[in-house]
């Protein structure tokens, strides 16, 4: 991740091609301000085995049964009961407490600081309170004891973010499609820009029209200084 927190200016007025994909559109403004959108995902070992890698398994509650708090559609993407990585609280039960680590051990695979668990984020204190900090008291923390056989080798939070958001820019992200999302056509100009006003002072968030998890570049800032294990950070990218 060296360099890769060098600040930048590529928010409202940014072309696609500002942000590493896209066709440039003749006569796109270039007025920039301050900040960045950054993908994150946990999980990433940095290790020449080249065997599987470790995942979990719950000892305890069920994540099939996990439950939102409000399934209520917002004209975004699909709600589900389950609603796994949809910006909207959850209900704790039937939520697990205790994960088992199964694959190669510590030796191959060290405990990760960020680490994933049926596609959601798996972290430590430090991240923890690093987000409480920037955003408190909004997203949920469930916490999970870690277990290697019968040894508990650790401690993590599976992390449920609780921001909903739609951070396109309304009007210089195009082309989308008559529901909203991001729809480009093949050889066709398009722009994908993250509206500085509607991420405001929201620092984690899922967005009703993308894919992903996204952070602010404060907090990725904040994480990369904490040098987390595991954690990776992308640019986004619209695909044609």
């Amino acid at each position: 991740m060296t360099g890769l927190m060098t600040r930048r200016a590529v928010a409202v007025g940014a072309t696609a091609a500002m942000l590493g994909g896209g066709v440039r559109a003749e006569g796109a403004e270039e007025r920039k301000v301050e900040g960045m959108v950054y993908h994150i995902s946990g999980g990433k070992y940095v290790t020449d085995y080249l065997g599987s890698q470790p995942g979990y398994k719950a000892l305890d509650g069920d994540i099939d049964k996990v439950e939102i708090v409000d399934p209520t559609p917002d004209g975004g993407g699909l709600i589900t009961r389950r609603g796994l990585k949809s910006g909207r609280p959850m209900k704790p039960d039937h939520m697990p407490t205790k994960l088992q680590r199964i694959g190669r051990g510590l030796d191959i695979f060290p405990l990760l600081d960020v680490d994933s668990y049926t596609s959601c984020l798996l972290v430590n204190q430090t991240f923890k309170d690093i987000l409480e900090e920037l955003e408190p008291g909004v997203h949920q923390f469930f916490p999970m004891e870690i277990f290697i056989k019968d040894e508990k080798v650790g401690d993590r939070y599976w992390l449920n973010i609780c921001n909903r958001l739609d951070t396109y820019h309304p009007t210089l992200t195009y082309p989308r499609n008559e529901r909203g999302f991001f729809e480009p056509v093949k050889g066709e100009p398009f722009s994908v820009v993250f509206s500085v006003d509607a991420i405001g002072n929201h620092h984690a968030w899922h967005d009703k029209f993308g894919q992903g998890t996204y952070i602010s570049d404060t907090f990725a800032e904040r994480l990369q200084a904490a040098v987390l294990s595991g954690l990776h950070f992308s640019e986004p990218k619209p695909q044609q």
